[in-house]
Order: structure tokens, then C-alpha cells, then sequence
């Protein structure tokens, strides 16, 4: 009998081990790489076989284990979270096969209690694909450390109401109490982290809210950067004539100094040549989504006293039909932030930055953008700034290029390529219309 009821254990362990990877490896998409599933999976099959009667000790052993396993690496938060949701995920199932257990009174059949341990751990695997992606999600949000909290409370709650049953062994009033008290505990938890989100949400529409609001503002800028250039055009074709009839004795009387010194002062007086470069070629782009971003980056880098040109001599009326205009936006807004960030860098170093934009498209329909900046001197691999994670900048998140690519990715008519020339970096797209790519 002692032995069948090892056999029962045994294989009840590897089981529930075998699952617990599975949960992990679901949840926290962590690559199931030979030497993980071999490192991880000695750990989750042998620590339970091990802690022969004490499961909840192999459960926090096995927790301690993932931790100091993923302690180096990028994926340690979402280690440690999906690692903590399986430990939640053991105690919920020990509660509920041992009440289910209780209340059909087969505690004392092996089999029947092995078949009802595995027909809950079936059902959790179940529910487990069901959210798999949520967790994840909320893994890698802004609010991971929260959300890991509170898988944390609810792994001491659920574990604190095993051992307990663990101790009476039945079902009581005082543990039918005990219970409730804890699943309150961990809804007001579920309801306090939900209502945490939704206030993140709503600031986050006030975010963008406040993003329209800039942009608008932006716009209106640009509106009244055209009125006021209109406005100098007609004041310089009013008095030109004059002015050239001035001109015109200077040049006849051979006094080039005085010519010369008659048309700086004009230019000096009635031209502002560094506003009139502010938004040129501006206006060929007829796209308003691309507009908008190239007048809200070409704003940010006038203000920023960022010397730059921009160049589109084409109309762009529109883009290739199967690229969405959001993706595209992302991919100029990130890659003008990166040449913006880099130049603030090198005026703060008193040292010399430039930023040239280019867009053009054909009348192929093939569209071409292309922006180069100024660098800092220092070694640059192409290969490891398109890795997700890195930045030569301190606290931050270094996702640029990663998410350029990640775009990329999803367009087999969408090319991207990088070349670091000296002192230079150079960022070119081009996208050629579907059909010469299906032709």
C-alpha cells in the first residue's frame, strides 16, 4: 500500500512539475532553450520529490531557484512574476482538490484522489491559455513591479490557507471563514490593482489629450510661420522695383562695395533667412498624419537651436496602399527623436551638430525617407543598436531601433538600412509601391 501511495505521489509530482515549466515558460515567454528546460526543469521535477510532505517548501525553494536563475538577466522581472503566478497556481490547486477531495470524501482512494489532482491541473492549464497573454502584458507594463507585488501577497495568502488546511485536514467552519477572508483579501487586491489601471488610463487620455494640444498649437505656428512669409514676400515684390533702381546706379557707377553693402543691409532688415528655412518644402507634403510629425520634430529641433535642413521637392500625396500611416509616423517620430537626443548631446559638449532631413517619393509610387545626424565620437556596432534593451543613454529603455525593426518586419515592401560614416549617422527607408513587389 506504501508503495502505491509513493508511486501515486511520485507520479502526482511529476505531473504537477511538468505543468508548473509549462505555466512559466507560457507566461513569461522566456526562450525554452536546452540548457532552461534542463537547469529548470531538475529543479521543478527533483525539489518536490525531494520535500517529501512539505510541498509548500519546494514551492518557495523552487521560487528562490528562478530568482537567483534570472537574477542577471534583462527577463528577470518577468521571471520572477511568472515564476510567483506559478507558486499562486500550486496552492490554488492544493485547495482545490484537498476541499474538493473533502466534499466527495475520497481522501483515503489513491486513485480517485491522483484523478482528481490532475482534473484540476487539466482545468488550470485551461484557464493558463486563456490569459497567458494578459499576464504577459501586464508583466513588461509600466506597472510590473505592482502587478508583481501583488502576485507576491497572493502567493503568501494562497500558501498560508493550504498549510492550514494542510492542518485540520477537513473542512470547518473556521477554515470555510479562513478561506472566504483570504479570497475577499485577494479580490479587494485584483480591484485595488484594476481601479490603479484605470486611473493610469485616464491620465494617459489626458497625455494625449494634451499631445493633440501641442500639436494643434504646432500647426497654428506653422499657419502663422506662412501668413507672415507671405506677408514679407509681398512687402519684398511691393518695394523691389526701388530698391533695384538704387541698385541699379550703384552697379552702373562701378561702386560693387557700396552694392553689396546695400544688400546685406536689406536682407538684414526685411528678411529673415533662418525663419523662412524653418518649414521649407513643408508644404509639398499633403499627407496630414506625416505633416503633422515632420512640423512637431522640425519645431522641436528650431527650438532646440538644432541647425538642420529638410528637403522634399515632391508632393507626397500619399504612401503604399498596405502601409498603415501610424506605423510609419512611429518609425520618422523615433528615428528624429534619436538624431534630436544626439545633437542635444553634442551642444551640450560645445561641439558642432546637424540634422538633414530627406523625403521624396516617385512617380512609381516608391517613397523615400532619410535622416542624417552628427555623432558623438564613439564606436558604434550596427548590429547592437537594433538589439531590444540597448542605449547608450542611462535609464532608458533603448526599444528605438528594436521597434523600428519590429515594423519593419511586418512589410515585405518596407527596406531600412544604417551606415555610421564618420561623425555621421545615417538612417534611410524606402518603400516601394505592392504591386512591383508581387509583380
Amino acid at each position: 500500500m506504501e508503495i502505491k501511495m509513493l508511486l501515486v505521489y511520485v507520479l502526482l509530482m511529476l505531473t504537477s512539475g511538468i505543468t508548473d515549466l509549462w505555466i512559466f515558460f507560457r507566461i513569461s515567454q522566456v526562450a525554452a532553450s536546452k540548457k532552461n528546460i534542463l537547469s529548470l526543469g531538475a529543479v521543478v521535477l527533483l525539489l518536490p520529490i525531494l520535500c517529501v510532505g512539505v510541498i509548500e517548501l519546494a514551492t518557495f525553494l523552487e521560487i528562490l531557484f528562478f530568482v537567483f536563475y534570472f537574477r542577471k538577466s534583462k527577463e528577470k522581472d518577468v521571471a520572477i512574476g511568472s515564476i510567483l503566478i506559478v507558486g499562486v497556481v500550486d496552492s490554488i490547486v492544493d485547495i482545490l482538490a484537498s476541499i474538493l477531495a473533502e466534499l466527495l470524501f475520497i481522501e483515503d482512494a489513491i486513485y480517485l484522489n491522483l484523478l482528481v489532482q490532475i482534473i484540476v491541473l487539466i482545468f488550470t492549464v485551461f484557464i493558463i491559455e486563456i490569459f497567458h497573454k494578459y499576464f504577459y502584458s501586464d508583466l513588461i507594463s509600466e506597472n510590473h513591479k505592482v502587478f508583481i507585488g501583488l502576485l507576491f501577497y497572493l502567493y503568501v495568502s494562497t500558501t498560508l490557507t493550504i498549510i492550514f488546511y494542510r492542518q485540520t485536514r477537513k473542512v470547518t467552519s473556521l477554515s470555510i471563514f479562513f478561506t472566504i477572508f483570504v479570497l475577499i483579501q485577494v479580490v479587494f487586491a485584483v480591484a485595488t490593482y484594476g481601479e490603479l489601471i484605470n486611473i493610469q488610463k485616464h491620465l494617459l487620455k489626458k497625455s494625449q489629450q494634451d499631445k493633440l494640444i501641442k500639436e494643434q498649437k504646432q500647426l497654428q505656428e506653422y499657419t502663422r510661420y506662412l501668413e507672415e512669409s507671405e506677408d514679407e514676400l509681398r512687402a519684398f515684390r511691393h518695394d523691389y522695383r526701388n530698391m533695384f533702381n538704387s541698385l541699379k546706379i550703384s552697379a552702373q557707377e562701378g561702386d560693387t562695395k557700396e552694392l553689396i553693402q546695400k544688400l546685406d543691409e536689406y536682407t538684414k532688415t526685411n528678411l529673415n533667412a533662418k525663419a523662412f528655412e524653418k518649414y521649407r518644402d513643408v508644404n509639398h507634403i499633403k499627407v496630414k498624419s506625416l505633416k503633422s510629425i515632420i512640423i512637431a520634430k522640425l519645431t522641436e529641433m528650431y527650438g532646440s537651436k538644432i541647425p538642420y535642413n529638410f528637403e522634399c521637392r515632391d508632393d507626397i500625396t500619399k504612401i503604399p496602399n498596405n502601409i498603415n500611416e501610424l506605423d510609419l509616423v512611429r518609425i520618422i517620430g523615433i528615428s528624429c527623436d534619436n538624431a534630436i537626443e544626439e545633437s542635444k548631446a553634442l551642444l551640450k559638449q560645445n561641439k558642432k551638430a546637424h540634422i538633414e532631413i530627406m523625403i521624396s517619393s516617385n512617380e512609381d509610387g516608391e517613397f523615400e525617407y532619410e535622416i542624417q545626424n552628427k555623432r558623438r565620437d564613439s564606436e558604434i556596432s550596427l548590429k547592437q543598436i537594433q538589439q531590444r534593451g540597448y542605449s547608450t543613454k542611462k535609464s532608458h529603455s533603448g526599444m528605438g531601433l528594436a521597434n523600428i525593426n519590429s515594423i519593419k518586419n511586418k512589410y515585405e515592401n518596407m527596406t531600412i538600412s544604417y551606415e555610421i560614416p564618420k561623425g555621421y549617422f545615417d538612417f534611410y527607408l524606402v518603400i516601394e509601391p505592392e504591386e512591383l513587389i508581387n509583380s
